[in-house]
């Protein structure tokens, strides 16, 4: 039986690491004919409340530059792919992309890892695994620094 994957779920948190996995995202969509969603979740209690040059952004302006980042990529790495779905939302990254998988009947799930090791990987698990347990539909990973 072969599968097409027509609603592919890419998040992208901006890091070259994603990208990578919004390559492969791009592939699986120009194959089957997809849709690709791509969503950045900010990350609530958030971790960047602070723009690159060291200034306190609110809430809005943290909403508004994902917007300005997502379109950016969109143009820049996703120029002729047909549908593309921008997405922002708050929350849990874990939670907020296995209710969009759940909501969206996504397909795919393409994400990257981001290799974290140790104790902390221990003690906080890793997005990946998690939405491997969780997510509803098959999931491609690419591995930190893959091509």
């Amino acid at each position: 039986m072969r599968r097409e994957f027509k609603t592919i779920l890419c998040p992208t948190d901006f890091s070259e690491d994603s990208y990578r996995a919004l390559e492969y995202a791009r592939q699986f969509a120009e194959l089957w004919h997809g849709k690709i969603l791509l969503p950045h979740v900010i990350h609530v209690p958030t971790e960047s409340l602070y723009d690159e040059h060291g200034r306190w952004q609110s809430s809005d302006q943290l909403e508004k530059r994902a917007w300005e980042l997502l379109r950016k990529v969109r143009e820049e790495r996703l120029s002729g792919v047909a549908d593309v779905e921008l997405i922002v939302v708050w929350g849990n990254p874990v939670e907020e992309l296995t209710r969009l998988a759940k909501e969206r009947n996504v397909d795919l799930l393409v994400i990257c890892t981001h290799g974290r090791s140790g104790l902390r990987h221990l003690l906080l698990g890793s997005v990946a695994e998690n939405l491997i347990r969780l997510v509803p539909c098959p999931v491609f990973v690419v591995r930190r620094g893959t091509d």
